[in-house]
């Protein structure tokens, strides 16, 4: 018998204040249920015309993969999961909603239901999971069920849960095969459905699903009945007699032949509640046996395929299944803290409407992305070679086979959500577009568009294309933001001849270029907004100088930027209005002016305040319905993630900023039709109807606003540490250095007392980032010397890792040069941190009055930046003693 216990209390009490927080007068068009891999991607979509709003869950295809749920209460029958008119079932009540009926968080999905005289609770779990790539690459996801009477009576429980043969292919006449297995712990079962073996098709995708592998359905063998059938003998044996009679259905047939369901029941007794949730997990495995998950092909042609993360600690499926299961109530609570932690940040960052959208980005972004490894010379996983591969879905992807693998533009604008939460992460995204183009059988001057259009399968190419300046840019600016925010330099240290190349062609062809095509699929001549990210990358380049202790390119590339802003400026931004043009030679045209944020992020000082306050109060006056569009020739349209950029450009304009927050959580949150996608990319400015984007991952550019909150000001301001800021950046002046030197003051103690309250109330250590990680993207095998692959180029590079010591050509500095140095720089101990510890990190949120003065410091250091442009500050004299 299951009696009351304090978990369930805890956890319906936490989805009941969740519910409290989300939209109560509609429901949005979808909720995402199982987001945890670009093959592993379900939500459920609204259906108004049902009692209980809920239709059957779909993948990115539209197409169905049924995951049912019933629950009887005193033998009268509810579908929590699923309509409630399933497979023809009269029998089946529609539970009625509490309140919304849902609530969402970054990590989870849930829905309340009243079912006759109890409260149900299903949680829809998508764990994400920081630092811990085992865990996190594990393709799969919970659903549990909590149940408490409301009446203070006891109650006869019986749950049941099934999926379908839907979720094996997205060719619903394909022959589909099964089995079911009791595991060798004897603690869990499990369901395996897949294609015949013979018309698997390894590496191909159909409908978005993926057509080799294995479909697993598990749950705890205690208490629990099973079968495998027909979807309405199976359904309907559940409702008649509320268990299952174990029994397995072996003719084997296609997917709409009868409709197979693979199903588990659980008597609970009668009860007044759930002790503990009952949980389920479905899994999409597709590296078993001799295939990978994803394959890998270098210039040379060669080929690799590579199994997911979490094969260097499984080889077994079954032992995969009963540890993930194992792992739920531990799961769920790792996800209710950061949950907590990014909700906390994101309500104090732009507000409820601000933490909302997180809710559905987070996992957008995560279901994008696969951490793969490769073999050693004995064909076992090499935990040292890591790779990740990016899926960018919804864009020029029709769900069979032709999304871009690692699209520059598209890591770009997801960067903002892994540099946040799992920074070691875009390393390893990083890295397999640096492996190949550092090889001497990369010969172009500017960087690659992607690694190919058919995911799964990356390929490394030399095409040509005409985003040049968009796609080197980006590299620079991803590989120096990481560098500068995690103080980890194995990556650019490893590729800074590459780096270099780009920011050359940079140079050279940034500012008049022609024949250029911007992320936005535009290919005009002079386009100001492009123009503006090649130069921040120049000036990147010279920051990755800074950060590598290369005085002569530091110099080199700083004065190359300030010559290319100087004449970029006058022909980009219109003087009377005071916007960004979308071409040099269209007055009247105008750009949302995006990449300005990337000035911001990195702190290149680029832009003075006018500039930018000039260019958001023209964007506050273009606000529309759904967002403000990108740029003139398109004012109808709007995307999404640049429309989040924008919102963390206003830091000086709380309206603006609030108002794209507002009408951004109005196209997420929308009540449209039944089964309209979940949170697109791009969409229609008046209506919010969708034109691409189908739940694309490129929804990450979402954190980009956690980074300009007042916490993260000291990221815009010359670096301590280890990072060096040369002698022309020192402040000259007796008036303005007073100001600065108490304004430095205020804010170095604000700063160090905030991140010490923030880390002990978080109970968190204060450095994220484990080494491990971080070191197995780019260094040798544990004996110091990595296996031979029979794969080129291969080559992994040593690091030290995050948070070693960095090397620095600065330990021998003596004397009066050495002293005046230390005297105007902050110590890292004046700061509250180390070289490892980034800003922000979670939680990381100032109090009102802290805000304040930091956000004064920041635009205070913001005219700094300016005045060292102008040449109007000059450098103290050197000292050779």
């Amino acid at each position: 018998m299951y009696t009351f216990s304090i978990f369930s209390l805890l956890s319906v009490a936490l989805a009941l204040l969740s519910a409290a927080q989300a939209p109560s007068s509609f429901k949005k068009a979808a909720i995402p249920i199982a987001a945890r891999s670009p093959y592993l991607l379900t939500f459920l979509p609204t259906n108004a015309s049902l009692p209980n709003g809920w239709s059957w869950e779909t993948g990115y295809s539209s197409q169905i993969q049924s995951w049912a749920g019933l629950i009887r209460v005193d033998g009268e029958t509810y579908a929590w999961a699923g309509p409630y008119h399933m497979s023809g079932l009269s029998a089946v009540h529609a539970p009625a909603p509490v309140g919304s009926g849902y609530s969402l968080t970054p990590t989870s999905s849930t829905l309340l239901y009243n079912a006759g005289p109890v409260k149900v609770t299903v949680t829809f779990l998508s764990p994400i999971e920081p630092r811990d790539w085992t865990r996190q690459s594990i393709p799969a996801s919970y659903v549990a069920i909590e149940v408490q009477a409301t009446d203070g009576a006891s109650h006869a429980i019986q749950v049941y849960s099934d999926i379908s043969a839907e979720w094996v292919s997205g060719d619903r006449e394909q022959n589909v095969t099964w089995f079911t297995k009791l595991d060798s712990s004897g603690e869990i079962y499990y369901h395996g459905i897949s294609i015949l073996p013979d018309e698997q098709a390894p590496y191909q995708e159909i409908n978005a699903q993926s057509a080799w592998g294995t479909i697993y359905y598990c749950t705890q063998s205690s208490g629990t009945s099973l079968r495998t059938g027909s979807d309405q003998d199976t359904r309907g044996q559940f409702v008649r007699n509320g268990t299952l009679d174990n029994s397995g259905d072996t003719q084997f047939r296609t997917i709409t032949d009868a409709w197979p369901v693979f199903a588990f029941a659980q008597d609970l007794g009668s009860i007044t509640s759930t002790s503990a949730p009952i949980v389920w997990a479905v899994a999409n495995i597709r590296d078993s046996g001799a295939h990978g998950a994803v394959t890998y092909s270098d210039l040379s042609g060669q080929t690799q395929n590579r199994s997911l993360f979490y094969r260097q600690k499984y080889s077994d499926d079954s032992e995969l299944l009963r540890d993930f299961l194992a792992d739920y109530s531990a799961a769920f609570a790792r996800s209710q803290e950061l949950d907590t932690n990014i909700t906390k940040a994101a309500n104090e960052t732009g507000g409820s409407d601000y933490a909302e959208i997180l809710s559905l980005s987070t996992r957008q972004a995560y279901s994008g992305i696969e951490i793969t490894i490769g073999q050693d010379a004995s064909g076992n996983p090499n935990a040292s070679d890591v790779m990740v591969f990016y899926k960018d879905t919804g864009i020029q992807d029709t769900g069979d086979g032709n999304a871009q693998v690692n699209p520059v533009d598209g890591l770009l604008s997801v960067f903002p959500t892994f540099l946040y939460l799992d920074a070691p992460l875009c390393q390893a995204l990083l890295e397999p577009l640096l492996r190949f183009q550092n090889s001497s059988l990369y010969t172009k001057s500017y960087a690659a568009q992607n690694m190919g259009r058919k995911y799964p399968v990356a390929v490394a190419n030399t095409q040509e294309h005409t985003e040049g300046i968009e796609t080197s840019s980006g590299m620079i600016i991803m590989a120096y933001w990481h560098a500068k925010h995690t103080h980890e330099f194995s990556t650019i240290e490893a590729y800074y001849t590459l780096l270099q190349r780009w920011a050359d062609y940079l140079a050279a062809n940034t500012l008049d270029a022609t024949g250029q095509t911007s992320a936005d699929n535009v290919t005009r001549d002079g386009q100001a907004n492009l123009a503006l990210k090649g130069i921040i990358a120049v000036q990147a380049m010279s920051g990755i100088g800074v950060l590598l202790n290369d005085t002569a390119v530091e110099h080199s590339y700083a004065s190359q930027a300030k010559a290319l802003y100087a004449q970029w400026l006058p022909r980009a931004f219109s003087p009377d209005s005071g916007h960004m043009r979308l071409t040099y030679d269209s007055p009247e045209s105008f750009s949302l002016g995006y990449n300005m944020f990337w000035d911001l992020a990195l702190g290149s000082g680029l832009l003075n305040t006018s500039v930018i306050d000039g260019q958001v109060d023209y964007i506050a006056n273009r606000i529309l319905p759904y967002g403000v569009p990108t740029d003139s020739d398109s004012t109808s349209m709007i995307s999404a993630n640049w429309n989040m950029l924008a919102a963390a450009m206003a830091t000086r304009d709380d309206a603006t900023r609030q108002q794209i927050i507002s009408v951004t959580n109005k196209l997420a949150y929308q009540a449209a039709d039944p089964y309209q996608e979940q949170f697109p990319l791009i969409y229609m400015a008046q209506n919010g109807t969708i034109v691409t984007g189908r739940l694309s991952p490129r929804q990450g550019a979402a954190y980009a606003l956690l980074f300009m909150s007042p916490s993260s000001s000291f990221g815009g301001r010359p670096a301590s540490g280890n990072q060096r800021k040369s002698g022309a950046s020192t402040i000259g002046g007796a008036t303005v250095g007073a100001v600065v030197g108490a304004s430095l003051i205020v804010g170095t103690i604000l700063f160090w007392w905030r991140r010490r309250r923030s880390s002990v109330s978080r109970g968190i250590p204060a450095h994220p980032h484990d080494l491990s990680l971080s070191d197995a993207v780019l260094r040798s095998g544990s004996s110091g010397a990595r296996a031979e692959l029979n794969v080129t180029p291969f080559t992994v590079f040593r690091s030290e890792g995050i948070g070693a010591p960095q090397r620095t050509d600065r330990e021998s500095e003596t004397g009066a040069k050495r002293a005046y140095r230390l005297r105007r720089m902050p110590s890292r101990e004046s700061l509250g941190r180390d070289d490892t510890q980034p800003s922000p990190a979670l939680g990381m949120t100032p109090s009102q009055d802290e805000s304040g003065v930091l956000h004064e410091i920041s635009n205070l250091w913001r005219e700094i930046f300016a005045l060292r442009r102008d040449d109007a500050i000059s450098a103290p004299p050197e000292y050779d003693g």
